[in-house]
């Protein structure tokens, strides 16, 4: 992710945090939170972030968060993005049972 290795000169460091079930990775460019309402103000990380909290406290599937945070979007844009805007969801599902 970001300039590749070959290019930049920072050493890129490698975090890893174990994931459980359940847990959620939500990727995105800027193209989705400095997308412009039809009052001019940019769509933003706050009421992006709440796009998705309302979701996942009601208990919807990752699909479905990702869904309507998708259809916020592109009605606060009325269906016309002016930015490239790419949303990606993980989500660790449970293991099943051996055997």
């Amino acid at each position: 992710m970001g300039t590749p290795g070959t290019i930049s000169r920072t050493e890129r460091v490698v975090h890893e945090v174990p994931l459980q079930p359940g847990d959620r990775i939500l990727l995105y460019t800027d193209g989705v939170t400095e997308a412009r309402m039809a009052d001019g103000i940019q769509f933003g990380p706050n009421r992006f972030t709440a796009s998705v909290i309302r979701a996942t406290a009601a208990g919807e599937p990752a699909s479905e968060a990702l869904r309507q945070l998708i259809h916020t979007i592109r009605e606060s844009q009325h269906d016309r993005l002016s930015d490239d805007a790419t949303i990606l969801m993980l989500e660790r599902r449970q293991t099943p049972p051996a055997g």
